[in-house]
């Protein structure tokens, strides 16, 4: 640690992986190209303001990257279970008196700024999974049990709102903390098979037979149903899905071009989601599959990066840092896509650096801040091990 605390400013930028952050921005900057040409027609100043106001927010999250990258990773995993907790209360504050957007209680206003409280709740259980991997000595039930217990509560509190997409973001991140924490491979198994368990519950039961699940409100339900048949509401649930569909497959190979995108530009493509969660109908319109596949593949060498930082880091925690942040932008980028080509039902979530979203751009950049840590500190060792 002594070492690290000794490095120079420019020692660390030399030391820095620059591939995370060129492909974070260009996807950033591509983002807010297609966030303009979601809203540029819209006749709501806040809509035509958005491509703006992203711009904004990315250079808050670029500040965010490098005040984290800078700082030895191991400083935020000491204190990771403070910041999850220090994350909960405005979990609760946003039930009482946030805002609602879009049919979910999610949002905290302050002025002009709204801000997502889960999205930051995210990044801290990463935070809390890194620093538990380094006071368990146990890898079994008594290694997982704390941490799941600690994921129920977010996830309920998010389930409230309710936010099932980003509800639905905790379990997976706590099962990929835990799996590269080490833990035995027959309760990794018991997960995967409950996992399983409830997929075919929701294909058989819910797809089939039409059974409720507990805790979801009716329009939820609805998503989940015309999932599985979108003509049962053509023109009500499943209007969006349909919508989405058509303005993907209209855009064919290389997409109607630039501002040219009529599924959204008159608005059958609803116009306060196709600038956030169906911004992927609008690059697949406009963009046609060479653009949808390009900012798949560049979503992907993105993840790729942060795989590669985890495999390479010295320490427990600082792997589990870096899967983390990978499972929250692949969980992300799977369901959006996911959910405007039907491949998963309707839940509201963002594609990762290009729907629009500050605070959730913001998490983003800071947690790629947090794995650009583990990449710049585990350089630093290995360079005092080579007596560099």
């Amino acid at each position: 640690m002594a070492e690290n605390e000794r490095l120079s400013f420019l020692t660390k930028v030399m030391r820095f992986d620059w591939s995370l952050l060129i492909v974070a921005v260009a996807l950033s900057a591509f983002g807010i190209v297609v966030v303009y040409s979601a809203t540029y027609s819209s006749e709501s100043q806040d809509f035509r303001n958005a491509a703006f106001s992203q711009s904004v927010w990315l250079l808050l999250g670029l500040a965010a990257f490098f005040a984290l990258s800078f700082v030895d990773y191991r400083i935020w995993v000491k204190w990771g279970w403070l910041f999850f907790l220090a994350s909960l209360p405005a979990l609760v504050i946003v039930l009482v008196v946030g805002q609602t957007v879009n049919g979910a209680k999610s949002w905290l206003r302050f002025g002009p700024i709204s801000i997502e409280p889960a999205d930051f709740t995210k990044v801290g259980f990463v935070l809390l999974g890194a620093w538990w991997l380094n006071q368990a000595k146990n890898r079994g039930l008594l290694f997982a049990a704390p941490l799941v217990l600690a994921m129920i509560l977010p996830t309920i509190l998010v389930l409230k709102q309710p936010a099932l997409g980003s509800a639905g973001v905790f379990l997976p991140l706590c099962f990929a903390i835990l799996f590269v924490g080490g833990l035995k491979m027959r309760y990794v198994l018991l997960g995967v098979v409950g996992l399983l368990a409830v997929l075919a519950y929701a294909y058989v039961g819910v797809g089939k037979l039409g059974w409720d699940i507990p805790g979801l409100k009716p329009y939820q339900m609805n998503r989940i149903r015309t999932f599985f048949d979108p003509t049962l509401d053509p023109l009500g649930a499943g209007w969006t899905i349909n919508q989405s569909l058509i303005a993907i497959g209209s855009g064919g190979m290389s997409g109607k071009g630039y501002l040219k995108g009529t599924q959204n530009m008159l608005g059958f493509l609803p116009k306060n989601i196709s600038y956030t969660d169906f911004i992927f109908s609008v690059i697949g319109e406009e963009w046609g599959f060479l653009g949808g596949a390009a900012v798949i593949a560049g979503e992907c060498l993105l993840l790729l990066l942060c795989l590669r930082i985890a495999f390479g880091a010295r320490e427990p925690s600082g792997r589990a840092l870096a899967v983390g942040i990978a499972t929250i932008l692949f969980t992300h980028i799977f369901v959006n896509v996911g959910m405007t080509i039907k491949v998963v039902p309707i839940t509201g979530i963002p594609l990762p650096f290009i729907s629009y979203g500050g605070t959730f751009l913001i998490s983003c950049l800071a947690g790629l801040g947090l794995v650009e840590s583990v990449w710049i500190h585990r350089k630093a060792e290995d360079a005092h091990l080579r007596g560099t």
